[in-house]
């Protein structure tokens, strides 16, 4: 079935964060050195975010940029999505902290969990509300602060993982192209091979979990390396199938930068040339859920993307889950950046949400001394009954006021006697 509208990428964005720690950096605080992690991983780097900074402010900071480059007002976006499994709070959804931040008073909002595959999620999912006609404008944004769920004296996790954000813009249009095919997986069996233990309904915090050090990922290394190492290349595969594309045609694989030897693998077994594979995992590390639109960003910026370009993304995580995802490109390469009267303008803009923001909160706390029609007020439930109500009258008690007491009946035998005789009570009643 052809679908009535297609998704195009008409905007991207990413923000890492200023603070660079380096190999080694870490050699210093840990038994590691510079050389032990590049030949296992290919990190030379990561960025971590300085005190302040959370996963919703370096959200807002890639969605502004990517709404800007598609010259998008916030008040048009129809849904946001953030992916991410370091969110700031577990409720509110960090989404709905980019939706206030933005402006976009039009937009739904939610979190998506699906570890380093949840960009991709995310991208099938703002897909299928495009082609169901359900929505015209998505922002897609995947971002993580992984740092602070680092455990410092884990050398297997703690030198792989940074912190990032990246944004796109999904926009419905007539003009086939954009999101050709996305292809979603996932195996709970192995849902123990990388984990955060604890924190959740079902081992809150506690001493204990403390202790143990719980709150921290957990990760079978191993286990991990292998499943990548299948999946990633047949995902890939699977997705180009369904999109109708053979793997030569494929003009640019960015793949979710978790290990080099694992992208490597996926490239081996798509026979696709490394001039066509983009990395920057020597500067980053993994970035989880901000992984793969912080590459596609970085690849547009580096000039390696060209209108009609057929771009396969891929990404695997814990869950364990996978997703891949074939776009044509269509958008006019390169990209011009706006002038600073555009800049200024929507400088404005958000300037002007933070205004909104907070005139709506200073109406939330004063609306209890509006006039009472102005204003919500919780349902009075109803008086419970009293015990005398609830019981049937026992040993001659007088009844309720609100329950009369009923006239005595005599029995239907009885009184035909009483009519026929024309008996009258002794009493003269």
């Amino acid at each position: 079935m052809v679908p009535s509208y297609y998704a195009h990428i008409v905007g991207w964005g990413k923000y890492v964060p200023a603070k660079v720690v380096t190999n080694d950096d870490l050699a210093k605080i840990m038994d590691t050195s510079d050389e032990w992690i590049k030949t296992r991983t290919g990190i030379a780097e990561r960025r971590f975010a300085e005190e302040g900074e959370t996963t919703a402010t370096m959200s807002i900071a890639a969605a502004k940029l990517a709404l800007d480059r598609a010259r998008i007002a916030p008040s048009a976006i129809d849904l946001i999505i953030v992916a991410t499994l370091s969110p700031d709070h577990f409720f509110p959804s960090t989404a709905c902290l980019v939706q206030e931040a933005l402006g976009a008073t039009n937009a739904a909002a939610y979190d998506l969990s699906a570890a380093c595959a949840g960009f991709i999620y995310g991208l099938s999912m703002g897909t299928s509300m495009i082609q169901s006609g359900a929505a015209k404008v998505i922002l897609i944004v995947g971002a993580e602060i992984l740092s602070r769920l680092l455990d410092v004296e884990d050398r297997g996790t703690y030198p792989l993982f940074g912190d990032g954000a990246g944004a796109v813009v999904l926009k419905a249009d007539e003009i086939p192209g954009g999101v050709l095919s996305t292809v979603l997986g996932a195996d709970g069996s192995g849902a123990e091979h990388l984990v955060l233990p604890a924190g959740g309904s079902k081992l809150p915090p506690t001493h204990e979990t403390i202790d143990n050090r719980l709150h921290y990922i957990k990760m079978n290394g191993r286990e991990v390396y292998r499943f990548a190492t299948r999946v990633m290349g047949k995902a890939a595969r699977q997705a180009c199938e369904k999109a109708g594309i053979e793997i030569d045609e494929i003009s640019l694989f960015v793949p979710h930068q978790a290990n080099i030897r694992i992208i490597e693998s996926a490239s081996k077994q798509l026979k696709i040339s490394n001039d066509k594979v983009f990395t920057n995992l020597d500067k980053y590390g993994n970035t989880s859920a901000a992984s793969i639109p912080i590459a596609l960003c970085e690849a547009i910026e580096q000039g390696r993307v060209s209108t009609k370009d057929k771009i396969v993304m891929v990404g695997f995580g814990a869950g364990l889950t996978w997703g891949a995802s074939v776009i044509e490109w269509g958008i006019p390469m390169p990209y011009q950046r706006r002038q600073w009267w555009y800049r200024s303008l929507r400088w404005l803009l958000y300037r002007w949400a933070r205004v909104r923001s907070a005139v709506v909160r200073i109406y939330r706390s004063v609306e209890y001394v509006l006039p009472k029609e102005d204003r919500y007020e919780e349902p009075v439930p109803p008086k419970e009954k009293s015990k005398e109500e609830r019981e049937p009258n026992v040993n001659g008690a007088k009844p309720h006021p609100t329950e009369p007491e009923a006239p005595a009946q005599l029995p239907a035998e009885t009184e035909e006697k009483v009519l026929q005789a024309g008996e009258k009570p002794k009493n003269g009643n």
